[in-house]
């Protein structure tokens, strides 16, 4: 087909050139084609423009009933030009924010539309001044909801922190909020215990930091939040070491003990500006004469500990034991 296409258009360029009386009128119908289709753009058209819809914020916590419209119908009136170039270069969409919908309840979910009318300035920006709207279809765009089942489930950082020599973090690493609100079908959220983020890694930590880091919601479930903030507390430590002796508690009447060694070493860490509570006698260590076994060492407890104090390491840990019997 395309061969004896090529032949005609080869032949009648060739008859042009042969045929100098054709060529003239031809030469004269291509001058008259010209002014006539410069005439056409020049003057007013009724048509009608298709265009397409986008639709943003979809609502979390509702499942679509039916599919909304995909374009608006606008009738216009412009010129030949005007059309033309929408056709070939106007691509953009109408965008129809859900969370400035208007809201109609129904049973079980809530109906979400637009008026138009009330977007015609967006239709008006989208087609250009030079064209005029006659009318928009449909005047009103819809979609039907249905309302989705919610389960509160707590949220799992996931975090890899490096801390800078002499460094700790002042407190428990905080997020906001805690727990996120999932929106799905009964045997997904039934699956779902809790959520975990994206992985937060630092190195080289010392100094408070916040971080909004994302969510990794399962799929087929929604959630209206996508991301947390995590509060990272830090403060310089110092440690020391101290040396104190063990308390022999809730030994039995008719008893007496004696633990080997009686002074044990205990590491502590604290804020450096709470240096000053290691001249208090705050921390005592003492073992349970009570819960006694078999074995010959005893464990070393401890109690009295101030929240910002932290024991790295009591040694030793377990005494030997001589129980003796008066």
């Amino acid at each position: 087909m395309f061969t004896n296409l090529k032949k005609v258009v080869i032949s009648f360029f060739k008859s042009l050139l042969i045929n100098r009386k054709l060529n003239t009128y031809f030469f004269f119908f291509a001058v008259a084609f010209s002014f006539w289709f410069l005439n056409m753009l020049s003057k007013k058209h009724e048509t009608t423009f298709f265009i397409p819809i986008n639709y943003i914020n979809h609502p979390a916590d509702l499942i679509e009933v039916n599919d909304p419209a995909d374009f608006v119908n606008v009738r216009v009136k412009a010129s030949g030009i005007s059309i033309i170039s929408f056709h070939l270069f106007n691509k953009n969409p109408l965008v129809l924010n859900y969370e400035l919908a208007n809201s109609q309840p129904i049973d079980n979910g809530r109906n979400l539309f637009w008026i138009i009318n009330s977007n015609r300035r967006e239709v008006a920006d989208i087609l250009g001044s030079s064209v005029e709207i006659m009318n928009v279809t449909p005047e009103r765009v819809m979609t039907s909801f249905a309302n989705k089942i919610k389960k509160d489930v707590p949220i799992k950082l996931k975090a890899n922190i490096g801390l800078r020599q002499a460094f700790w973090l002042a407190n428990d690493i905080k997020i906001h909020p805690s727990s996120v609100i999932l929106y799905g079908e009964q045997s997904l959220l039934d699956s779902v215990s809790s959520i975990n983020t994206d992985l937060l890694e630092i190195n080289d930590l010392h100094k408070d930091q916040l971080h909004q880091i994302d969510l990794i919601i399962p799929d087929g479930l929604k959630s209206k939040l996508n991301n947390i903030t995590v509060e990272l507390n830090v403060e310089p430590f110092i440690e020391e070491v101290i040396t104190k002796e063990v308390e022999i508690r809730n030994l039995k009447k008719g008893y007496s003990m004696k633990l080997f060694p009686k002074d044990v070493n205990v590491t502590l860490r604290l804020p450096q500006n709470q240096y000053q509570i290691l001249k208090a006698s705050f921390l005592k260590l003492y073992i349970d004469a009570s819960k006694l076994t078999e074995e010959e060492t005893v464990a070393v407890d401890y109690d009295n500990l101030p929240e910002m104090v932290k024991i790295q390491r009591i040694y030793p840990n377990r005494l030997e034991f001589l129980l003796i019997k008066e």
